[in-house]
């Protein structure tokens, strides 16, 4: 190409009468060219080339071009007078591995015997003043090779990217020169630290970046998994052994052929994804975002089907790819630091005495105690033991070791996982708790846990879009184990009440299967709760599990779902939900289980989402249930007896005929639901709402440590309350979570709302809240009206909210209360939807007496306890049609 290229440059120019016009039909047959290259590798990207072949052929462009550019500045300076000296151009870095993206830097190097000649000189400056003129990003330095040697030496990033300089032009025996020079004088003097400052820049660059290959944005380039794994990786591995490529490596019997292909299959993806990130921004960037995900998949032909959407199986296919970088990088490295000790290594080696099952261990991890291929075949229990020794040892497993049990995985066949001996092993693991989890990931990581639990397998990688889930299913599922070992005594004042159940817990083993297996439905599309039952049936069948270890992890796949959906959904003070939910769980400890998987799936969701609000809920669920099952219900005081308690908290602000006339205005719901402390507050309120003839009085109890307040309103009541509350809330930005409606029989109403601020954090700013209560005394007295409001509030969103396609979900239950009926509507979240939905009931003729405010990644899950005007359950069928229609018809509309 370059050759060609340079006889039409020639050509072209021959045409020039002058320097000038020379000059300028240079820049514009390079500019031409350069153009239609580009052109043509973007066609073939979107043709479907593969990454290698991409950036290959993006760098054999710049190559002519250089190269024919090299020989014309050349014959120019000679044509000019200027005496030839040695002088090379390479490529450094990615153009020198011959790796090039659309936006990628051009890495330039200029190298020179140590005389800056005049032609030395001139060749630089017309090569960099055409790049520059072509719109190209430079990297350049011209250095002679005392200078490539000293600042080899100090600076990490220079000695990494001229490791991979490549011959552009100019003098080869110059480069060989290059290249000899800074082998004998850097790269075999310094192997030590050179491992020491490469280790540091990836774990710098880990924390900038992220430490895990499954993150959900990944940088493609710099995460965890990303290239530059790779690229440490062969910057040791070519000094260390002496290999440039990953043939090489493979060839020297530092990598398997396996993970030879796996990692050539895998940059091959990555190239491909990074080409589309860069054309797709019209710049530079290696962040795999989000919104940018489901184009690419739709681009590279990945479509939605009935289980799973097409940008979940691209993501399923970069994690599956970067975690197979993520491991061979991490083994090559590996076997570098292993070679920096290997006689001292020796010398422990025989001081050890042998593990049994072909196994020894020294330095920290588990070995082969001898290389020999048929270790597992003998005896394909050994597969499991390895996990064993390891779960009982701690530390790591050798590279070797690692990849003599990747090469072993095809053992794993229907007899070896309903072997008693194998299961029994793997239930000891689970047994013994404190190193369980990293023992599972590592187990997954090298293939052996999905294939001996298939239908745990099956949800390696399995990505969830959406803005809920974090992690893939498996990463999801691991995490959840970590989470469930870290419920010691003492860790947290969090789960100080998660690790007292644990205390309790006589099956830990049961639990944690029970944990790792949740969400193995989840493979086969939606309803994965529905879906996971017959597979932990037959995976329990298949270990010959007791009839009740069985049951328990059953009931356990089934109802993982139910402790969350019933704290967050149902009124924990209507006796009914406690009653109904004891009988679910049946026992303590089906509860405890229970409790401590749901608590942990929770916090494993991603950081952040499982709050201390949320938390709180939870173990009141649990304390209940538990007071229920082991007849510990205290006895409720008589109203006498609350009088007494009430008088004695609030003596010197209110007399005890208040108290008294309080709590007989009150329901027997708000005396069972409501503290001493907190009855005393609200008859403070009261008598502060009859002296001053206000229109609303508020307090606010603020609990940073659950991310909520408590907002207790104080107002006359009249139709609509609930929704012009919650309205005016909403317009100042003020979640809702969760309300407890009251009212006294002279009509004064004392509603209590748990709120958060937009952050999700408890309401403190004195401001914002004098904003909320000013705008709160404006609707209540008829001043302002609440469309108004929330019209006002700043938003991202546009003002006009569309008309929402979809149609809501309205269910109204008689069974879920004994007292009242039970509406649960799901509906995507848009602002004001809380309003919409309760001036719906209002305007249906109901009173609410509680709710709870969910949502479950973009779907508001709201559910009400309600009943008519007269206080009663509605029971007429044609009643709650009528209910129905005029949630679904209303949400359907604009606010």
């Amino acid at each position: 190409m370059a050759q060609e290229l340079y006889r039409r440059a020639k050509r072209a120019e021959a045409r020039a009468a002058r320097d000038d016009d020379r000059r300028r039909i240079r820049l514009e047959f390079f500019r031409d060219t350069l153009t239609a290259g580009l052109g043509s590798l973007r066609v073939l990207h979107e043709g479907g080339a593969s990454g290698l072949a991409s950036v290959q052929g993006h760098a054999r462009l710049i190559d002519g071009i250089l190269q024919a550019l090299f020989r014309l500045v050349a014959a120019d300076a000679v044509a000019q007078g200027l005496a030839p000296s040695p002088v090379v151009l390479v490529a450094l870095g990615g153009y020198g591995r011959a790796e090039l993206h659309p936006s990628s830097d051009i890495d330039v190097m200029v190298i020179h015997d140590g005389d800056l000649s005049p032609f030395v000189q001139r060749i630089t400056q017309e090569i960099l003043y055409t790049l520059w003129d072509l719109g190209l990003q430079v990297g350049h330095s011209l250095r002679s090779l005392t200078d490539c040697v000293a600042i080899a030496r100090t600076d990490f990033p220079s000695r990494t990217s001229m490791q991979e300089a490549r011959h552009l032009a100019g003098s080869r025996r110059l480069f060989n020169r290059f290249r000899r020079v800074l082998a004998e004088n850097v790269y075999r003097r310094d192997f030590a630290q050179f491992l020491e400052t490469a280790l540091a820049e990836r774990d710098e660059r880990y924390r900038k970046y992220g430490a895990s290959p499954y993150i959900g944005e990944p940088n493609i380039k710099e995460s965890a998994g990303g290239l530059r794994d790779v690229h440490t990786a062969m910057w040791l591995g070519a000094t260390k052994f002496g290999a440039r490529t990953l043939r090489e490596l493979a060839e020297k019997g530092v990598i398997s052929a396996r993970e030879q292909r796996l990692a050539e299959e895998a940059l091959t993806f990555l190239w491909r994804v990074r080409n589309e990130l860069h054309f797709l921004a019209g710049h530079k960037n290696d962040v795999l975002a989000r919104d940018v995900q489901p184009e690419i998949a739709k681009r590279f032909g990945y479509g939605d089907d009935e289980t799973s959407l097409g940008v979940e199986k691209f993501m399923r296919d970069y994690y599956l790819h970067a975690r197979a970088v993520h491991r061979v990088s991490r083994r090559l490295i590996a076997r570098c630091r292993e070679g920096l000790s290997r006689r001292a290594s020796a010398a422990r080696r025989h001081r050890q005495a042998a593990l049994a099952d072909g196994l020894v261990f020294f330095d920290g991890r588990l070995h082969l105690a001898e290389a020999d291929p048929r270790t597992f075949a003998e005896d394909r229990t050994r597969l499991m033991k390895v996990f064993w020794h390891l779960h009982r040892l701690g530390g790591e497993l050798s590279s070797d070791l690692e990849r003599a049990v990747e090469d072993s995985l095809e053992l794993v066949d229907d007899a070896f996982r309903a072997a008693p001996v194998v299961r029994d092993l793997f239930l000891e693991i689970c047994r013994n708790w404190g190193r369980v989890a990293p023992t599972l990931r590592e187990m997954h990581e090298l293939g052996l846990l999905g294939r001996y639990l298939p239908e745990f397998g099956a949800l390696t990688c399995l990505v969830q879009y959406d803005v809920y889930h974090k992690f893939s299913a498996d990463q999801h599922s691991l995490l959840a184990v970590e989470n469930l070992e870290a419920l010691a005594p003492g860790q947290s004042a969090e789960s100080e009440g998660a690790a007292q159940v644990f205390s309790t817990i006589e099956r830990p083993d049961l639990l944690l299967l029970g944990m790792l297996l949740h969400d193995i439905g989840k493979a086969q599309g939606h309803g994965h709760v529905a879906k996971g039952i017959p597979l932990v049936r037959r995976l329990t069948r298949r270990l010959a599990l007791p009839a009740a270890d069985a049951a328990a992890l059953e009931f356990l796949v089934a109802h993982h779902l139910t402790m969350s959906h019933t704290a967050q959904r149902r009124d924990l003070h209507d006796p009914k939900t406690v009653e109904d939910f004891a009988a679910t769980v049946r026992d303590p400890q089906s509860l405890g289980m229970l409790y401590l998987l749901t608590y942990a799936d929770m916090r494993a969701v991603g950081p952040g989402v499982m709050t201390g609000w949320q938390a709180a809920m939870l173990f009141d669920l649990y304390t209940l249930t538990l007071a229920r099952l082991t007849g510990g219900e205290a006895a409720r005081p008589t109203r006498t007896q609350l009088t007494d308690r009430v008088y004695t908290a609030i003596r010197d602000d209110a007399s005890r005929q208040a108290v008294m006339g309080h709590l007989a205005m009150m329901s027997d719901r708000y005396l069972a639901g409501t503290g001493v402390q907190r009855i005393a507050e609200h008859l403070r309120l009261v008598e502060q709402l009859q002296a001053e003839g206000a229109p609303v009085v508020t307090e606010l109890f603020p609990h940073p440590d659950l991310g909520t307040s408590d907002l207790v309103v104080v107002t006359r009541d009249l139709p609509g309350l609930f929704a012009a509350l919650a309205g005016t809330l909403a317009a100042n930005g003020v979640n809702v979570m969760s309300a407890q409606i009251h009212t006294r029989g002279d009509g004064v109403a004392i509603d209590t709302f748990q709120v958060s601020d937009p952050l999700g954090a408890a309401v403190t700013s004195a401001a914002h809240w004098a904003r909320t209560l000013e705008s709160l005394q404006a609707v209540l007295s008829g001043e302002r009206r609440v469309e108004d409001l929330l019209g006002e509030r700043p938003s991202k969103r546009s003002r006009e909210v569309p008309v929402v396609e979809s149609r809501p979900k309205v269910a109204v239950d008689n069974q879920l209360s004994d007292s009242h009926t039970v509406v649960e509507v799901k509906s995507p979240d848009r602002p004001g939807l809380l309003y919409l939905i309760t001036r719906t009931l209002s305007a249906s003729g109901l009173d609410i007496a509680s709710a709870r405010i969910a949502t479950e990644i973009d779907q508001a899950c709201d559910t009400f306890y309600v009943t008519d005007r007269a206080g009663h359950k509605v029971t007429d069928e044609t009643a709650i049609a009528r209910i129905r229609e005029a949630l679904e018809d209303a949400l359907m509309k604009p606010l």
